[in-house]
């Protein structure tokens, strides 16, 4: 009878270990989805930020510009557009006023003036900044994508304007969204002096959403739910930037 018994314990006690093991592993798995699910609870909870601001989405390149190009064939400025049409939307629905530079495969020089591709390049970014000071706008938010000779390099990066500390805690701010929902592609803010970003007369960044020409990414950032992701850890970078929060220091510093 005492055998019996403890077989029947020990029995139970396998299953209670399985049952143990079982919920751990698909704790484990399900953790990343309710990481992600509170980060945007709580943006979602500070997305009345950008009510009433208005902000500029600049879809980079288009029309004769194609931007960068994929090994397949890509053009950066259809990825452009589709992420920039996203994250539109989403501040829309946050209550912003949105202002795109370009709904559609076009550039904003104009068509009346044949000229060479660099003259036409110019007009186009003199137009687009004359339109954000136009709008006197609360925020510039320029879409790109990167490319480099060699296929290795991966990751999205924000670049700012060094004399505008108030571009830099955005550019901080929509980095570390990337770090999070994107994985760490161990890049963080970087200054430059781009000729947008030094003339618009509101806080501005660059968003180089990805590489055209890591083989992987390419593929990625013509997927609409990847488009999706990237829209939203720019959207949720501006909602914290409104909200007042600081700029978050490097992961990367000693």
């Amino acid at each position: 009878m005492r055998g019996f018994i403890f077989f029947k314990v020990a029995k139970l006690n396998h299953r209670l270990v399985l049952i143990v093991l079982l919920s751990l592993l698909l704790g484990g798995a399900l953790y990343p989805y309710y990481v992600v699910h509170q980060e945007r609870k709580a943006v979602r909870a500070l997305s009345w930020s950008v009510a009433s601001k208005v902000i500029v989405v600049d879809p980079g390149h288009g029309g004769v510009d194609p931007g960068a190009v994929g090994r397949t064939g890509i053009l950066e400025k259809d990825i452009n557009l589709a992420i920039a049409k996203r994250l539109a939307v989403l501040l829309s629905q946050a209550g912003a006023a949105v202002v795109l530079t370009r709904e559609g495969d076009y550039d904003l020089s104009d068509p009346e003036h044949q000229s060479s591709l660099s003259v036409r390049k110019k007009d186009d970014l003199e137009a687009r900044v004359e339109l954000a000071n136009k709008y006197r706008a609360d925020l510039y938010l320029s879409i790109h994508v990167n490319s480099f000779p060699s296929p290795r390099w991966w990751g999205a990066q924000t670049f700012y304007y060094p004399p505008r500390p108030e571009s830099k805690r955005l550019a901080c701010l929509i980095q570390q969204e990337f770090l999070k929902t994107l994985g760490d592609s161990e890049r963080w803010v970087k200054p430059e002096d781009f000729y947008i970003m030094r003339n618009v007369k509101m806080p501005a960044v660059i968003v180089e959403v990805g590489f055209i020409s890591h083989p992987r990414e390419e593929i990625l950032m013509t997927e609409p739910v990847y488009q999706s992701r990237v829209a939203w850890c720019v959207y949720a970078g501006v909602v914290r930037y409104f909200a007042g929060e600081p700029a978050p220091p490097s992961p990367y510093q000693d």
